[in-house]
C-alpha cells in the first residue's frame, strides 16, 4: 500500500519551491534586461550603418569619389579627360 504525502510535507515542498523561484528570478530579469539592451544596441548599430550607406549612396549619385581604406575621408576623383 502506498503512503500518502503528509499535510507538512507538502508545505515543505512548496516553501522549498516558492523559495527557489525568489532566488532564481532576480537573476533571471536581469539576464532578460541585459539581453533587451544588448537586442537594442545592435538594433542601433544597424540603423547606424544602414544611414551611413544611404548617406554615401546620395553622397556619390552623381560624383565619383576615391574612398580611403578606413572610409573616413571621401576626396573628390578628378575625371579623366579623353579628347578622341
Amino acid at each position: 500500500m502506498m503512503k500518502a504525502f503528509t499535510l507538512i510535507e507538502l508545505l515543505v515542498v512548496i516553501i522549498l519551491i516558492a523559495f527557489i523561484i525568489s532566488v532564481v528570478s532576480p537573476t533571471g530579469y536581469r539576464l532578460y534586461e541585459s539581453f533587451l539592451s544588448y537586442i537594442e544596441e545592435k538594433e542601433k548599430k544597424d540603423t547606424l550603418k544602414e544611414l551611413r550607406f544611404q548617406a554615401f549612396l546620395t553622397q556619390t549619385e552623381n560624383r565619383e569619389y576615391n574612398i580611403s581604406i578606413l572610409g573616413a575621408d571621401y576626396l573628390e576623383a578628378k575625371k579623366s579627360s579623353h579628347n578622341d
